[in-house]
């Protein structure tokens, strides 16, 4: 989604397609391809004003689905969807992320990669995979003379 704001930020500044692929490292081809809809919507670009990221993210959540959601994108995710109970509770077990992604194709024929599994538990965990990752320091730990750093 971020890049598809800088895309449409670009475009509507008013900016060409070779100035936007230049700057932002994208195909040709590729813009002409996000930029079909608003064009065919009666939009067109350097129309001015400020740009309104409100407005541009729910036209590009209309227009592109699969980017705002990346459960949309993902075909995969029902047959893992289906082990999201198992998963929630190994999770809480503490069973590391790498056996997490791979029981459910080894135990459960689930025929997607560890990848995939990794990328659903991201996405459908990401506050436990996120609460999982902070360290508090225990007693007797101090900050050092280096900011942001512990020992």
């Amino acid at each position: 989604m971020t890049d598809l704001m800088e895309l449409f930020r670009h475009w509507h500044a008013g900016r060409f397609q070779v100035q936007i692929s230049t700057a932002l490292g994208i195909d040709r081809k590729t813009i002409r391809k996000y930029l079909a809809p608003a064009l065919a919507a009666g939009l067109s670009p350097g129309e001015g004003g400020k740009f309104d990221e409100a407005l541009w993210r729910e036209l590009i959540s209309g227009w592109f689905p699969e980017v705002g959601d990346p459960a949309a994108r993902a075909v995969t995710w029902p047959a893992i969807a289906a082990h999201h109970d198992r998963i929630n509770g190994q999770l809480k077990a503490s069973v590391t992320g790498a056996t997490i992604a791979h029981r459910p194709c080894v135990d459960h024929g689930v025929a997607v990669s560890d990848s995939t599994v990794r990328r659903y538990v991201a996405v459908q965990f990401a506050d436990q995979v996120a609460e999982s990752k902070v360290t508090v320091p225990g007693p007797g730990w101090r900050l050092s003379r280096s900011p942001g750093r512990w020992r």
